[in-house]
């Protein structure tokens, strides 16, 4: 029986092959957008297009929060196109958001699929941060979160922050101090484990299925902006962290510590592990140092190479 999670998304270009992973990998029973990477409009309807063009339209989409907690943020439509999805010019989806808040689905599916239930958090931490503030007692009912946020040294927006942290650290930090049992891929590992180099691409290009074709459509801005930048490809950190979170042998090393985020200044969105414990604190989180490259793209080929 496949594992039950909710999938939490800015959707635009690499969180559409992510949504897609997770279909193939988990049963998801629900999709929460939140603001992000580009014009919430653009992810509400990159959402609804992407689950109706593979079939899945029976999943609910749940809209949250359309800001951050303090509303201090850009959007980066240079990264992933206009609209968010490269180059593709998608038509209106016919498939309509459900009619409840999503940190309030995420409460009720929690009780629903009491202790069965995972997040896969590839954006913006605010609606399960809103969710947690509302019911603190969710964190009892959660099996899982899986992170992708936060960087080392090696910011992807300033020097030091990630992008998903850095859009609301306000509600990293509520979650990284509510208790949950996470789990966190930093940028740095996404972009060593990640990134989908020339080769690879070709490989993909040429593989000609639906799947495949939506893969390269999408990810053309994202692919030349990553390669702007000094990468080898682009970098896929959202398609990583759901196939870990899949397959967790991904992981080839990793570390538990206390993890907290900077809310001010110009580190703003900075990941601080207290390496040392010097807090002694109970809640900690796995944050993984190493991922298995192969392994990931792998299982990337073999769910685009599908017709």
């Amino acid at each position: 029986m496949k594992r039950k999670v909710i999938f939490d998304t800015d959707t635009a270009s690499d969180d559409t092959i992510a949504l897609l992973l997770s279909l193939e990998f988990f049963d998801v029973v629900g999709v929460t957008v939140v603001a992000g990477n580009v014009k919430y409009e653009n992810e509400i309807n990159n959402a609804l297009f992407t689950l109706e063009y593979f079939g899945y339209s029976h999943v609910p989409v749940f809209l949250g929060a359309s800001r951050p907690i303090r509303g201090i943020w850009r959007t980066v439509e240079e990264v992933h196109g206009e609209k968010g999805m490269g180059r593709l010019d998608i038509p209106k989806p016919s498939k309509k958001p459900e009619n409840i808040f999503a940190s309030d689905a995420i409460i009720e599916l929690s009780k629903k699929y009491n202790g069965e239930l995972e997040i896969l958090a590839v954006s913006p931490l605010t609606n399960l941060a809103l969710a947690y503030l509302k019911d603190p007692s969710i964190v009892k009912r959660i099996k899982k979160v899986w992170i992708m946020g936060g960087a080392f040294t090696r910011g992807n927006t300033t020097e030091i922050a990630e992008f998903n942290f850095w859009v609301d650290p306000e509600a990293a930090e509520i979650v990284l101090k509510s208790g949950f049992d996470i789990t966190i891929v930093p940028w740095e590992i996404t972009e060593e484990a990640a990134t989908i180099t020339d080769d690879e691409w070709s490989r993909i290009s040429s593989m000609g299925t639906k799947r495949s074709n939506f893969f390269i459509k999408v990810n053309e801005v994202l692919r030349e902006y990553s390669k702007s930048t000094g990468a080898k490809g682009s970098v896929h950190p959202d398609s990583l962290t759901v196939t870990i979170a899949y397959d967790n042998s991904i992981i080839l090393e990793s570390v538990k510590k206390r993890v907290d985020v900077e809310v001010c200044g110009k580190s703003r969105g900075a990941m601080l592990v207290d390496w040392y414990d010097m807090t002694k604190s109970d809640i900690k989180a796995e944050i993984v140092t190493k991922a298995d490259s192969s392994k990931f793209k792998k299982y990337l080929f073999e769910v685009l190479s599908k017709a």
